[in-house]
């Protein structure tokens, strides 16, 4: 039997599905009635599968490599990384409901819907309590297209972590100013592929 590298989880699915396609038809009922056991005994499955089929394989793998020190490690994480002394939130204003409301001319109950919308993010502040990022209004009103970048994210805070920080999706600039100018589409494409890779 042909050696298969397993990288992937869809790789460990094909290996199982090529292995089980080896057996007989006999063996697989055994297999299934042992799995329909409360408790199968995992050994005892091992030995009798092994008992049918005649082989066992020995998935190959080259291991974790050789163990570094501290300091190695470090210095191989500095060649490719690179530091980040930005600190998005502090360069964003964020005013409670209260205050958002008064400087967007607008009920808090037009706030807190906006919010369970998602046309606008907001920060938990306490147990009930939210805080809003000023930069996402304009006009006295929310940005045009924040709801569609929103429907890309699990939460506010990854949503805003990535409005503010520039990505080449977005011509290098940060998706949120990408959104004042009116690239609408441009960012949701962005934000629809954000967590892709990560």
């Amino acid at each position: 039997m042909a050696q298969t590298q397993i990288k992937t989880r869809q790789d460990a699915r094909n290996a199982v599905a090529s292995f089980f396609d080896t057996l007989s038809a006999p063996t697989l009922l055994k297999f299934a009635n042992a799995l329909q056991r409360s408790r199968p005994d995992p050994e005892r499955l091992v030995r009798r599968v092994l008992e049918e089929t005649g082989e066992a394989r020995k998935l190959g793998g080259g291991g974790l490599g050789k163990l570094l020190s501290k300091a190695e490690g470090m210095a191989r994480l500095d060649t490719i990384t690179r530091e980040d002394d930005s600190d998005l939130s502090a360069e964003t204003e964020l005013l409670g409901a209260g205050e958002m409301a008064e400087r967007l001319g607008v009920a808090r109950t037009s706030l807190d819907n906006w919010r369970r919308a998602h046309k606008i993010l907001a920060f938990r502040k306490g147990v009930r309590n939210f805080v809003y990022p000023v930069r996402q209004f304009e006009r006295l009103a929310p940005l045009e297209g924040l709801d569609r970048v929103r429907a890309h994210f699990s939460d506010d805070d990854t949503a805003w972590e990535w409005l503010v920080t520039p990505n080449r999706y977005t011509s290098d600039a940060a998706p949120i100013e990408r959104l004042r100018k009116g690239k609408i589409d441009e960012v949701a494409r962005a934000a629809e592929g954000a967590l892709d890779y990560q």
